[in-house]
């Protein structure tokens, strides 16, 4: 019965423009897991540990200083690009992508002049390899969020595949080529520096592509339209989008950061393998997301509740379902998988992940809660269901963590995430009248998409 439904779903989508989108986001999304993993294999084999070990900790640096300068603004700028389509109302999609590309340069140069400021008055760790690659990485601050605002622009005007090519295909892509044809050459040699300036011109290159596709999407009636900025609403709702990417990345680390209190190396090196492999779960919620993210925002602007229900009912199933057999897989193959792929001693990764994988479930069953609230104005409850979270996550860690170990660490992330997911599935439910839950019987209407 479950297999004749998922079928029936499948079906349905493949012959829709939004299944076929859907379908192309998981194939890209798919190249490029494996365009990272050549590029991780390539550094590591060239370069050492010592050098690969410089590189990986300046790729570290470089992303939490992209944080801040994306401040939010690309799920802003899907949202009011595809509201601002909706209601034919260009100046506002016209002024919102001058607005957030001056605040995000803005952002950006500012930061990477702290840093500069930083190392000269107190960066004596930063020095030799570490200080020259660092340097080349801080061109990647405003490459890589300018670049991630381009890529919204173009999923706002219903460009999926458009907006995901240069951050998930280009960037990676070109980075693999380059490394190819350094090798290739022989007398080039490899460092954490040179590697680090192999990146820039891969994400240079791919922002300039990236650019020359929105030019090239971007309507007349946009293109020729006298931007109106709205600074301060639009401030007042990237404010809690920012937040949420911050909460986001402490709630995903939490656990680990807390384990090095408690818990030996070996330990926490196991409860990464399972929450990594954990995250493969989640692979159809995040391509799925790309394609329904930009309809949520055109179908509340436009007030089609109906259509939106639907929606939202249709993507939570196939997320569901995509989630339910990559489960099903590790509970029989788990072992075996972890055994052959990541060596005998992280077989013990698989009652935390078992436990993940459950987790994780539940949180496919609930659907895209937090996408549907930004999307529709209600990003501070997204920001306030979030924050609980990691209080809770934070907590119940502190509680288990000494008793039960990588278990408890388990049990404490996934509360943690099913509250935060129930908590926005009632918000959702009072707020909008939309049921997120994948079990919901959508409503009998005709949709010509």
């Amino acid at each position: 019965m479950l297999l004749n439904r998922a079928r029936t779903y499948f079906n349905k989508a493949i012959k829709s423009r939004i299944g076929r989108e859907t379908i192309s986001s998981l194939i890209l999304k798919l190249i490029s897991v494996g365009l990272a993993f050549a590029s991780t294999a390539i550094l590591a084999r060239i370069l050492g540990p010592a050098d690969y070990g410089v590189y990986s900790y300046v790729i570290a640096l470089v992303t939490l200083l992209t944080i801040p300068s994306e401040f939010g603004l690309p799920a802003l700028i899907i949202r009011e690009t595809a509201s601002g389509m909706a209601r034919e109302d260009y100046s506002a999609v016209q002024g919102v992508w001058v607005w957030s590309s001056r605040t995000t340069g803005i952002i950006s140069l500012s930061l990477v002049g702290l840093s500069v400021i930083t190392i000269l008055l107190f960066g004596t760790s930063l020095a030799g390899s570490r200080l020259e690659t660092f340097i080349w990485g801080l061109a990647l601050v405003p490459l890589i969020a300018l670049g991630d605002l381009r890529g919204a622009a173009l999923r706002g005007l219903k460009r999926i595949v458009s907006g995901q090519l240069p951050e998930f295909l280009l960037r990676p892509g070109i980075f693999v080529l380059l490394l190819f044809g350094g090798m290739l050459i022989g007398s080039v040699k490899f460092s954490a520096s040179f590697s680090m300036a192999l990146y820039v011109i891969a994400s240079a290159l791919a922002f300039a592509i990236g650019a020359w596709l929105l030019w090239r999407a971007t309507p007349d009636l946009v293109r020729h339209a006298k931007p109106r900025i709205e600074n301060r609403s639009w401030l007042i709702s990237a404010l809690p989008l920012a937040f949420i990417g911050g909460m986001n990345i402490i709630n995903h680390q939490a656990s680990i950061l807390l384990q090095g209190f408690f818990l030996k190396d070996a330990d926490i090196g196991i409860f990464r393998v399972a929450t990594q492999v954990s995250l493969l779960a989640s692979f159809g919620l995040l391509a799925i997301n790309q394609v329904v993210v930009p309809r949520f925002a055109e179908l509340f602007a436009l007030g089609n509740k109906i259509k939106l229900q639907r929606l939202v009912t249709a993507s939570s199933r196939v997320i569901l379902f995509f989630n339910l057999g990559i489960t099903i897989g590790f509970i029989v193959f788990g072992k075996l998988f972890l055994r052959k792929v990541f060596g005998s001693a992280y077989e013990s990764a698989y009652i935390p992940l078992m436990i993940l994988l459950g987790g994780q479930l539940i949180n496919s069953g609930v659907g895209s809660v937090g996408n549907l609230l930004n999307m529709s104005h209600h990003e501070r409850d997204t920001a306030r269901g979030l924050a609980v979270a990691v209080v809770l996550n934070v907590v119940i860690n502190l509680m288990l963590l000494p008793i039960w170990g990588i278990i408890g660490s388990s049990i404490a992330t996934v509360i943690s995430m099913v509250t935060w997911n129930m908590m926005l599935w009632w918000i959702v439910y009072k707020k909008l009248g939309i049921n997120c839950l994948a079990f919901y019987k959508i409503p009998k209407v005709i949709d010509s998409d």
